[in-house]
């Protein structure tokens, strides 16, 4: 009896999963149809400014009334390209790649000070969800908090549609990205393929294709990265440099989702894959959460999905509301939580590899079919992670990676050297990267 009534117990807990998956869907459209609404008022507006406005855009007009500030930007902007071979540009369209960059612009600002000016692009407009309108005029004020929060000048930020509309172009020696930009077409002799993570992922046996570059900065050795890198390498003449990850040298104020309580804090830090999202809700993840109040939850989903205002990260918010052990966060960096954490749940990608490079903390990966196997990222996981778990075993595997000691500082970095390029200072070795780079582009040039 006990075995049916499990059974049916599980049956009815997936319907309302099913149920409240497919009811937050609904609000998903409905969040559709607002943004549709929205944007509609947005264009009427517009089309009604154009009256008086001609061809100018709302954000040049807005630019435009505020001459002081934009005669500022401007001259900031001569300077940079009159500071030629010297200028550096960082383009992005996704608000967090910031975090990615900011580290190698503080080595530069302090191994070379001075020497070079380093502006950031945004191609945000490019991206259906935010155009130009006023949806882009919160990015910039993201953006804009995100560098003061790296004590770094938001006038060094530009977006692409600003620059446009200059009667004069800078000059850039060396440009970087981490993120494929179509629209993107500046004359840059030095580029460099930033990647957005440690360790790739399956899909990622080549260097991406959709990005113009020459150079590479590689994080990870050969078992932890790109599966044809060297036939890359000899087929398109690119240039890779083992500057380790920089990202590590982010420096960000820790939070603390719970600062009176002792209790350990399991950190859930899932992949962006949908499907595996939705496999884990039907299995019980949400559960796992609620019924075990004896633990602290933060539920880290990926920052893509809150900007993307997908409806499984409403659904998770949602969901927990309602319980004082649990917290959610998504746009948040995973550096952030790194001191308050105690274990991390991943299933795949690099989050895995980044928290325990970097704490020594303990690790649980959730498994995954087959499709995921083979990639830098799960060959970390099959040689550094404490369990490999189901949903419905991860109470007992919590409790046991728990009663694990954090590895000592001796056993952290011998994997750090048997996983990095580099296993110490990788935002100046990026940066040191980048001098070589433009001492030898000038020589070529001189």
């Amino acid at each position: 009896m006990s075995a049916n009534g499990g059974q049916g117990t599980g049956d009815h807990q997936n319907t309302l999963n099913v149920s409240s998956l497919f009811n937050a869907w609904l609000k998903y459209q409905q969040a559709h149809l607002d943004s549709f609404i929205h944007r509609s008022k947005e264009y009427l507006v517009n089309r009604t400014l154009k009256i008086g406005l001609g061809d100018e855009t709302f954000l040049s007009f807005l630019d435009r009334t505020n001459p002081s500030l934009q005669q500022k930007r401007i001259e900031n902007l001569k300077k940079v390209s009159q500071h030629h071979p010297y200028s550096i540009v960082f383009t992005f369209r996704t608000l967090h790649f910031i975090d990615w960059f900011v580290p190698i612009h503080h080595a530069l600002d302090r191994l070379y000070p001075e020497k070079y000016s380093i502006i950031y692009l945004d191609y945000a407009t490019t991206l259906r969800r935010i155009l130009s309108g006023f949806e882009y005029l919160r990015y910039r004020e993201q953006v804009h908090s995100r560098l003061l929060s790296f004590g770094i000048d938001p006038i060094n930020h530009y977006s692409h549609e600003e620059l446009r509309s200059y009667d004069f172009q800078p000059n850039w020696v060396v440009g970087l990205t981490s993120e494929s930009i179509r629209q993107e077409n500046l004359s840059i002799p030095i580029r460099i393929y930033l990647p957005h993570y440690s360790l790739p992922k399956a899909v990622d046996k080549d260097l991406p294709d959709n990005i113009k570059f020459e150079h590479v900065f590689l994080p990870t050795q050969e078992r932890y990265s790109y599966l044809n890198l060297r036939q890359n390498e000899q087929q398109n003449k690119i240039e890779i440099h083992p500057v380790g990850y920089p990202k590590e040298g982010l420096k960000v104020s820790q939070i603390k989702s719970f600062p009176y309580s002792n209790k350990p804090l399991i950190v859930y830090a899932p992949s962006l894959d949908i499907g595996l999202l939705k496999k884990a809700i039907k299995e019980g993840i949400i559960n796992v959460f609620k019924n075990n109040p004896q633990w602290n939850f933060l539920v880290k989903l990926h920052p893509s999905l809150e900007s993307r205002r997908h409806y499984i990260s409403g659904f998770f918010r949602n969901q927990l509301s309602e319980y004082q052990h649990i917290v959610f966060d998504s746009l948040s960096n995973i550096n952030s939580f790194f001191d308050e954490a105690t274990v991390l749940i991943c299933d795949f990608g690099s989050v895995g590899g980044e928290f325990s490079l970097q704490t020594g903390k303990r690790m649980i990966y959730l498994k995954v079919s087959k499709q995921y196997e083979g990639g830098g990222d799960l060959n970390f996981r099959d040689d550094y992670a404490d369990t490999v778990s189901s949903i419905q075993e991860l109470p007992k595997n919590i409790n046991k990676v728990l009663k694990l000691a954090p590895k000592k500082p001796i056993e952290i970095e011998q994997i750090r050297k048997k996983v990095l390029t580099c296993s110490s200072n990788s935002d100046e070795k990026a940066a040191t990267t980048i001098d070589g780079l433009i001492s030898k582009h000038q020589k070529v040039n001189s």
